[in-house]
């Protein structure tokens, strides 16, 4: 989690699309290939419709290459992880049989808009009278390699502006991944220990950083990010950074591996996540000394058909001498207890769970739309799933003093609304562990 997202909690955006260039259109509907286990010889893989985005983009996402063996599963798994590259609104595949028991593979894709401008609005701390608000505008295919060129500010409650570009495919083979970018927030630490009780503490947060990494096959990722950071408090909060001078200037180093098998990564039903991050925080440069650990490990079963199941879990350990107020870590913010879903917990660590089944009710489908002048910019996916879970959580200090009887935790159940453009909705009943019921709505990706 950024210093940035920390700061600002949770930030509501709405998008407006650009016109992008033109893509071939198609009737695209359901890819069906008969049951999972059927087999097919490869003979050749194509990809068709795309304009913009360059080919060995969708098929790196493959499992499998021209000569394999597959089975039809495997075709589906392969056409979710083209979706969920977020550069389509549409992925069909068709089998072409040919002579001798092989099939030729044709891969259609409708290629989205990719120029979003978009208004920024956010409530600070939940607080209808804490809003901000501001513009961004995101190219999120900018040369057709997947790279993305993002920037946004936001005026008003705790300004901040930030901008940022990646690029997955770097180098002759396309391995290598590089990033960098800036941010910059005024505003206020969130959390008791981070202020005093009114929470009237002026901030300053500023950092660039530059990211570079190599992918290993289509799952694996390892990068290393350096970043140049600034924390400044005014003269009233003495000791809430570690500089006598109220300014914290430091670099770090972090080094991170992802893997990531996910079918669908808004909602997944089958594959794998694991996040693990090792970061050292000053370099010697400053009083600053102290490292964190962070982990977050997610698996998607299947069960008969139909039923997903789903566990998380994660967490952000701290080890060092002293961690800085503003580098504190918190449940009732990014991370929340569906139950106790505004209860906020502060500390310098923090462990977690959450564990999910998944019903469909209708299991995400694409579906055919009238043709009309706007209709290659639209995303046709929709789902509906039942969702019953349990959230745990828990925050402590850097030595993890962990006590059941302090953690939070909630279960319930809800639905799920898989929208077009990876849209999800979760409506929720959930209940707590100090025994209060609450209704929750929720948007954005789910475990």
């Amino acid at each position: 989690m950024s210093r940035l997202t920390a700061l600002l909690g949770e930030t509501i955006t709405v998008s407006i699309l650009l016109l992008s260039p033109a893509s071939t259109l198609y009737a695209f509907s359901n890819s069906s290939h008969g049951d999972s286990t059927t087999t097919y010889v490869l003979n050749r893989v194509f990809v068709q419709g795309n304009t913009a985005t360059k080919s060995f983009i969708i098929l790196r996402e493959l499992p499998f290459r021209a000569g394999d063996t597959v089975t039809a599963g495997e075709i589906q798994y392969g056409r979710e992880r083209i979706y969920s590259t977020g550069l389509f609104t549409d992925v069909i595949t068709q089998i072409e049989p040919l002579k001798g028991g092989r099939v030729d593979l044709l891969i259609l894709v409708e290629e989205r808009w990719y120029i979003w401008p978009y208004p920024v609005v956010g409530f600070r701390d939940d607080d209808l009278k804490r809003i901000y608000v501001g513009a961004g505008l995101a190219d999120l295919n900018f040369s057709g390699s997947d790279d993305r060129l993002e920037g946004m500010f936001a005026l008003g409650y705790d300004p901040f502006g930030t901008i940022d570009y990646s690029d997955p495919a770097v180098g002759v083979n396309k391995r290598y991944v590089v990033s960098l970018g800036a941010s910059y927030a005024h505003g206020r630490s969130l959390g008791q220990q981070s202020g005093n009780a009114s929470g009237q503490f002026d901030d300053a947060f500023a950092d660039m950083y530059v990211e570079g990494g190599r992918r290993f096959g289509i799952y694996s990722l390892l990068s290393l990010k350096a970043t140049y950071n600034y924390v400044k408090r005014n003269e009233d909060a003495a000791g809430l950074v570690l500089s006598p001078t109220g300014e914290d200037i430091f670099g770090s180093l972090k080094v991170d591996y992802t893997y990531d098998s996910r079918n669908l990564k808004t909602y997944a039903t089958q594959g794998g996540y694991l996040d693990l991050a090792v970061g050292k925080y000053g370099l010697g440069e400053s009083n600053v000394d102290f490292g964190r650990l962070s982990f977050d490990a997610r698996g998607y079963l299947p069960i008969e058909k139909y039923l997903t199941f789903a566990l998380r879990l994660h967490g952000n350990l701290a080890e060092g001498p002293q961690i800085p107020p503003y580098d504190h870590v918190f449940l009732g913010y990014y991370e929340r207890i569906r139950g106790m879903f505004y209860t906020t917990s502060e500390g310098e660590s923090l462990l977690g769970a959450n564990a999910e089944l998944r019903i469909p009710i209708i299991k995400k489908m694409t579906f055919d739309l009238p043709d009309f002048p706007m209709r290659k910019y639209i995303s046709n996916s929709f789902g509906i799933y039942w969702s019953f879970f349990f959230d745990a959580g828990e925050t402590s200090g850097k030595q993890l003093d962990m006590h059941l009887n302090r953690a939070l935790y909630g279960y319930g159940g809800g639905l799920v609304f898989l929208l077009p453009y990876d849209f999800v909705v979760q409506v929720d009943f959930a209940r707590g562990g100090d025994k209060r019921s609450e209704f929750i709505l929720e948007f954005g990706e789910a475990i």
